[in-house]
């Protein structure tokens, strides 16, 4: 299905770290892609990362002392905060409001509280409610009826591992755990999934893709603990996706170490996109699962491609109204696509290595390899433009460049030119039998600055 249909789809499920809703959530997936998923029984610890218990909410209303219902908290996903306990009694209108939690932002929204999953040390039980209702509490007492289930059950960890030529791997990475919250993360759900089904009709990959679909950092965290060495080191690098539905411009948080192999790529791909994007260092956009994957020990480079703005949160974040009426196709295809050229790239990053000697001419029609210069004598070639000058100089420099030890992408970061551009320019090299092409194998090299200098 598609993108905006599969959010839709996803978004009324009660999806938590562990509850039936994820349950149906990865179901549905399945129907999309042949994912494998990995079970992690509640109660399961790695360093103090807890899986919660399968978590519901069977009842929530909030009654005068009237009998009257005042608050329905069945009426939404978020009205009950999350892994909230349950709780029957008469209560102060002062001891309500601290089990009350509102957003400060949009005062009829409901506030996606999810803390407790990641501290079930404290029990605590409460109601998400827009800020209207707190401030209309009058009377003195009120009667709560919350009643919530912690039972036993798994976490599910979805992976669909699409085979390459090689085992190395590359990992896209979303979280599926935000109750209703269709930009963070659905979106990035429905993104990678789209990926990978274009990715499947990709022929000759040298790489193996995986995507990983599963709660927030708990997923994450179990696969990876779940990985032998081996298995580990296989995988090169990956790349969160999330808050990608909505309008605005896209927004590339580097790795850790900020100059990585999939870092270079990112940047080379947004910067000749045509569109204005933000490029800040790790964790200074948003924060998610990159840590876990970048976490010592493992230290995969993992940058994350979103759409947030200011400190990272877009005005409906962690809110009811991040709904499916705020997400836009265009905006989900681009990212898609943003993906896919990078793709492209580490895919297709080569040596070349020279099959001749000397000055060839490359406007002979043999070749055909000559780009127009600037030349008053010719009408066409009278005005010219910046990338026309890149070209000119490129075609002065690249003959030097076939030497079987630079990359097609340190070509592309000297002359500041998309690096498809110039992998199909050197691929008329090699059809006229001047170049041969070599696959560049998947590492961090260290950023050089090519002569001339």
């Amino acid at each position: 299905m598609k993108m905006l249909e599969l959010i839709r789809k996803l978004s009324p499920l009660r999806m938590a770290p562990n509850s039936v809703g994820l349950d149906e959530c990865v179901n549905i997936l399945k129907q999309e892609l042949p994912f494998k998923v990995h079970e992690v029984c509640d109660g399961s610890e790695v360093n103090g990362w807890i899986v919660p218990k399968k978590w519901e909410v069977i009842e929530a209303k909030i009654r005068d002392m009237k009998g009257n219902v005042v608050y329905d908290g069945m009426q939404h996903l978020l009205a009950v905060i999350g892994y909230s306990r349950s709780f029957n009694g008469k209560v102060s209108k002062e001891e309500l409001k601290k089990h009350l939690y509102f957003s400060s932002v949009i005062e009829d929204a409901l506030i996606y509280h999810c803390d407790l999953f990641y501290k079930p040390f404290r029990e605590e039980w409460g109601f998400s409610v827009p800020k209207k209702f707190y401030d209309s509490l009058e009377e003195e007492e009120y009667e709560i009826e919350l009643k919530t289930s912690f039972e036993e059950g798994t976490m599910k960890v979805a992976e669909y591992v699409l085979k390459g030529e090689s085992e190395d791997s590359i990992i896209f990475n979303a979280h599926n755990c935000h109750a209703f919250c269709c930009n963070d993360d659905l979106a990035g759900v429905a993104v990678g999934v789209e990926i990978m089904k274009r990715l499947q009709k990709w022929s000759n990959r040298r790489y193996t893709y995986r995507l990983i679909i599963a709660p927030e950092h708990f997923g994450s965290i179990f696969y990876l603990n779940n990985l032998k060495d081996d298995e580990v080191k296989k995988i090169k690098a990956g790349m969160f996706l999330e808050m990608l539905g909505t309008k605005g411009n896209l927004a590339l948080q580097r790795s850790f170490k900020g100059n990585s192999f999939i870092d270079r790529v990112l940047i080379n791909v947004l910067s000749y996109q045509g569109k204005l994007w933000r490029n800040e260092p790790f964790r200074k956009v948003v924060g998610n699962d990159e840590t876990c994957w970048e976490a010592a020990g493992y230290e995969i480079p993992f940058p994350s491609l979103s759409r947030s703005e200011g400190k990272g949160h877009y005005p409906q974040y962690h809110t009811s109204k991040d709904s499916p009426d705020l997400m836009n196709e265009d905006m989900l295809e681009e990212a898609v696509n943003t993906v896919l050229e990078a793709v492209y790239i580490i895919e297709n990053d080569s040596f070349i290595k020279r099959k001749f000697k000397g000055l060839v001419a490359l406007s002979h029609p043999r070749y055909n390899l000559y780009k127009p210069f600037w030349d008053p004598s010719e009408e066409h070639r009278k005005n010219i433009d910046d990338m026309q000058l890149k070209w000119n100089y490129l075609m002065d420099c690249i003959p030097r460049y076939f030497d079987g030890k630079t990359r097609i992408i340190e070509i592309a970061e000297k002359h500041g030119m998309p690096f498809k551009k110039i992998y199909e320019y050197i691929k008329e090299f090699e059809e006229k039998g001047l170049v041969e092409i070599e696959s560049a194998h998947y590492e961090d090299f260290k950023k050089r600055e090519l002569p001339p200098l």
